[in-house]
């Protein structure tokens, strides 16, 4: 090798080695993913201590932890659908993991154990359950279960004894993949969130099928893996629409009225939108499974506009607590139940009371003896 080319070569070296080290460091700091050990023991005596931090972009709180309940003697297992009873308070836990529904008092004292694993639902015999996952408490005191991974719905006694059963496996009218939230309007029609098939249907009191609407897609008012459904005061629907990353709303015709969210965790935001409740107050409260926390909204006049957030680590309720919440109900003193799917265990939260009240907007007049799905199938109103 000649002088030239030897310097030439040497250059080239010096100018190469810092580009072939940049090119090897990390774009980003690696941050250590720390597990909890610690299972949560609080009970309503409980006073969590709130963090001095305050995100203004947190918006109003509205409500603050009141207790936490765990049970030793029979433990939850993947707890995910919750309903609390118009009659009694008492709170019905779909119990996903162990197939079953478990009844506790409004203190969380055990009560009762409906279901076992398997595919049978012989009329007035015990029910039996694969993956569980909500559960709708009738003032008649029927309960109405979604059997998720059974492709139907089964309807139980007060004495947790099989009545009957709705639909079967498929994306036929009546047919179900993966039914998840069911929801009353004040006709009676009952809504089932058909989750598997990205839409919802509409049965009668009495089982028979009405209407489908919704498909699967990630454009406006279209579905993807939806979670969890409610009904507000007016028979809209509020859709936890899961894999899109917000909350819709459609009419009860099926027609979408608003949406809003994206991937994140602020405002209109969400990581995994898992279910949704009307609170007493009209509040429309969104549980975000991955943000630890729930998003609410006011939805007067129709605009579903932002009001705040609860978020758990913003309230040391625990050492090391890190909870996946699933489901959420609310009670008539408008406290809130979410099931922990993490921690297998239900915290409430209870209102704060600085907050104002909204005007409750009173469904349009119908005669009572008119079904809505008549005719096309679409409501008359």
């Amino acid at each position: 090798m000649n002088r030239l080319s030897y310097i030439s070569f040497v250059g080239a070296l010096i100018l190469f080695c810092p580009l072939l080290s940049w090119a090897k460091k990390p774009t980003h700091t690696p941050t250590e993913t720390m597990t909890s050990t610690d299972t949560p023991t609080c009970t309503a005596t409980c006073t969590p201590t709130i963090t001095a931090t305050v995100n203004v972009a947190l918006g109003k709180k509205l409500y603050t932890f009141d207790a936490m309940w765990t049970n030793s003697s029979d433990p939850l297992n993947d707890p995910e659908g919750i309903a609390v009873s118009p009659n009694s308070g008492h709170m019905f836990i779909a119990d996903s993991g162990n197939n079953r529904i478990v009844i506790w008092d409004a203190d969380g004292t055990p009560l009762k154990s409906i279901g076992s694993f398997g595919p049978r639902a012989d009329w007035r015999n015990p029910p039996q359950f694969n993956h569980p996952t909500k559960v709708f408490v009738h003032p008649s005191k029927k309960l109405y279960v979604s059997d998720t991974q059974n492709n139907r719905i089964v309807i139980l006694d007060e004495n947790g004894l099989v009545l009957s059963t709705w639909g079967t496996q498929g994306s036929a009218p009546g047919q179900f993949n993966q039914p998840r939230s069911i929801c009353i309007d004040h006709f009676g029609n009952f809504w089932v969130l058909d989750s598997g098939n990205s839409r919802v249907e509409i049965f009668s009191g009495l089982g028979q099928y009405n209407a489908t609407w919704g498909s699967f897609g990630t454009n406006d008012f279209l579905l993807n893996n939806p979670k969890g459904m409610a009904i507000n005061n007016i028979d809209q629907a509020i859709v936890a629409d899961t894999g899109n990353f917000r909350y819709e709303v459609f009419n009860d015709g099926g027609a979408g009225v608003t949406q809003s969210g994206w991937f994140g965790d602020g405002p209109y935001q969400f990581k995994e939108p898992n279910d949704v409740v009307v609170t007493k107050e009209s509040w429309v409260a969104v549980v975000d499974g991955q943000n630890d926390g729930i998003n609410f909204y006011n939805a007067r006049n129709g605009e579903y506009e932002f009001v705040g957030m609860w978020r758990a680590k913003d309230e040391i309720i625990s050492p090391n607590y890190d909870p996946h919440y699933m489901g959420i109900a609310c009670d008539d003193q408008d406290r809130l139940y979410l099931t922990d799917i993490k921690n297998n265990s239900v915290i409430r939260l209870k209102p704060l009371k600085d907050h104002p009240t909204v005007i409750l907007v009173t469904p349009t007049p119908t005669p009572s003896d008119v079904n809505p799905y008549g005719g096309s199938n679409y409501p008359i109103r």
